[in-house]
């Protein structure tokens, strides 16, 4: 383990939040699991039944149960309310089902749903549902359950906002059908399914507004939630996919910080570990011991950036948020960070998409430039820039601000750097109670799916989604062209202008790709195979969530 003093070596960068040099984000707390020092890498490997890591070969095993350490706990499991990070989406996998899920290629085919179609328009989407399927409870999936879902969903101030523009009403169609209308074309309906609100929960559990008792239709049923130590589930056995799960249960522990999980991982105390730490990819990938999946190329994946409130001085700003990005030299941070795996990325979009604009003008690191838009910019606020750069809490996080701030302040920006408990960062981000945060997000199987976060519409007090509260009537038209139309052309012009207004808004400054990763040791196989009701392969680990339901143990 390297040693505290220094405190700018490879453990570092990404983080599930992101920077614009050092990265973190909105996962990655909850009570850290505080183990031994360093564990030896070697390790008792087991012969391996892969075609590839965390894809199983043979006859599935039935029975055992697996423990897997997140990032990060969360505040409840009721979609309309609670905030769900990539650890509160695993662990919806485990007790719900939504109504689409995604295929291996980025497509949304349908899972509770039976189908899902639309008006020549796109205005009105027909959701009907598979027959025969039951809650935990017994209750049976029908449309009234799923009408009421929605509607609970519309009144939510968290999840309304994901929902405004998107459903402007709903009906009964039938028993097991019901008919969405949309204030306009939604070419991404079928993907909106396959996110926090396609999550269908009991009827019981809307009456009683649970948030500590999820009953779903999912593989796994609760069996105990003690915040902050661990989560267990154990396997449905009126699922209505037949044959799954193959695991007996499943527990979760929140680890916070990435040493400690990765130490659990090497001494056998967790079975599965999901990372954002390029570090562990880079110590685990070689090693015959462990299966190391890493964030496919499918769609957007997260982005590491720092996201900076529009709305309180001095990051509201232009000027300022100019030199905090012309401050920052990304690619060496990437180099002292990024352990040889993350790679610099100063785009909403990755390399290679047809999104990513050609140029988009995001400001290069100029050290020169940024000390000039501080002179012109600090006689408008007291004469001098202070800003104050916070992370989650986990020591090696701790050191990316750190080597942010140390940049800002040789461009002359005071920077005060701190850490925030896990809860309360998200709560922050959504009341607007911060300047600048580290943050990690915009995975997304089709770009609409990140209006929501972007949007004028949605940048609005008291809860806004749009965190940097930016608005910009600009970035406002790319986005709704983007998302009314199925125009292909049309669509990558679209979100090409917006890959361009955000980088001369700056709301975000960009560091790269988020460097997620789910490490098993070889007792576990098959997680990383998931399927859909057709037989083909379902989009499985991707940007730190994890779906149980493939998994069985090898010994």
């Amino acid at each position: 383990m390297a040693d505290s003093a220094d405190r700018y070596d490879r453990r570092a960068f990404l983080a599930r939040g992101a920077t614009t040099a050092a990265a973190v984000g909105l996962a990655g707390v909850g009570l850290p699991t505080l183990l031994s020092a360093c564990s030896s890498t070697t390790t008792k490997t087991t012969p391996r039944r892969l075609s590839a890591p965390g894809i199983g070969t043979g006859k599935p095993k039935r029975g055992g149960t697996i423990t897997v350490g997140l990032n990060s706990e969360i505040d409840g499991f009721l979609p309309s309310t609670n905030h769900f990070d990539n650890s509160g989406l695993t662990y919806a996998n485990s007790v719900y089902d939504t109504l689409t899920m995604i295929a291996a290629d980025g497509s949304a085919k349908p899972y509770l749903a039976k189908s899902v179609t639309p008006n020549p328009d796109l205005t009105v989407w027909t959701i009907t549902l598979r027959p025969g399927i039951t809650f935990h409870d017994g209750s049976p999936l029908n449309a009234d359950v799923v009408l009421a879902n929605i509607q609970s969903l519309q009144s939510s101030a968290l999840t309304g906002q994901a929902l405004k523009g998107v459903v402007s009403s709903i009906a009964k169609v039938s028993d097991m059908a019901v008919a969405i209308t949309c204030s306009e074309p939604i070419v991404a309906f079928p993907h909106y399914l396959a996110t926090q609100v396609g999550y269908i929960v009991a009827m019981a559990q809307l009456e009683s507004q649970s948030s500590t008792k999820p009953v779903g239709t999912g593989p796994f049923s609760l069996v105990e939630w003690v915040p902050n130590d661990h989560m267990t589930v154990k396997r449905n056995p009126h699922y209505w996919r037949a044959g799954l799960p193959y695991l007996d249960g499943v527990t979760y522990r929140p680890i916070a910080q990435d040493q400690s999980r990765e130490n659990s991982l090497k001494s056998r105390t967790i079975d599965l570990m999901v990372t954002r730490d390029p570090n562990a990819i880079r110590d685990l990938q070689d090693n015959s011991g462990f299966q190391v999946v890493r964030n496919p190329s499918v769609g957007q994946n997260d982005m590491d950036f720092v996201i900076l409130n529009t709305t309180v001085d001095p990051t509201s700003d232009p000027l300022v948020r100019q030199a905090l990005a012309h401050a920052i030299d990304v690619d060496q941070l990437v180099k002292l960070f990024g352990a040889g795996i993350a790679k610099p990325n100063l785009s909403l979009f990755p390399p290679g998409s047809p999104y990513r604009a050609a140029d988009n003008g995001y400001p290069k690191y100029n050290l020169a430039k940024a000390k000039a838009l501080v002179a012109q910019a600090a006689p408008n606020h007291g004469g001098s820039i202070k800003v104050s750069l916070a992370t989650i809490t986990d020591p090696r996080l701790l050191n990316e601000i750190q080597a942010i701030a140390s940049m800002w302040e040789l461009a002359g920006i005071t920077t005060t750097v701190s850490e925030v408990e896990q809860v309360t960062f998200i709560d922050n981000l959504v009341t607007g109670q911060f300047q600048a945060y580290t943050d990690e997000m915009f995975a997304a199987t089709d770009p609409d799916l990140n209006y929501v976060w972007m949007s004028p519409t949605t940048a609005n007090p008291p809860i806004a989604l749009n965190f940097s509260r930016n608005k910009d009537d600009a970035l406002e038209a790319a986005l709704q062209r983007g998302r009314t139309t199925s125009d292909p052309t049309v669509r990558i012009q679209a979100y090409q202008e917006v890959d361009k207004r955000l980088s001369a808004d700056l709301p975000y400054l960009w560091a790269s790709q988020a460097t997620w990763s789910l490490t098993g040791s070889n007792s576990v196989s098959n997680f990383n195979n998931l399927t859909l009701p057709d037989g083909s392969r379902a989009l499985g680990f991707a940007s730190g969530i994890f779906n149980p339901t493939p998994a069985w143990r090898e010994d």
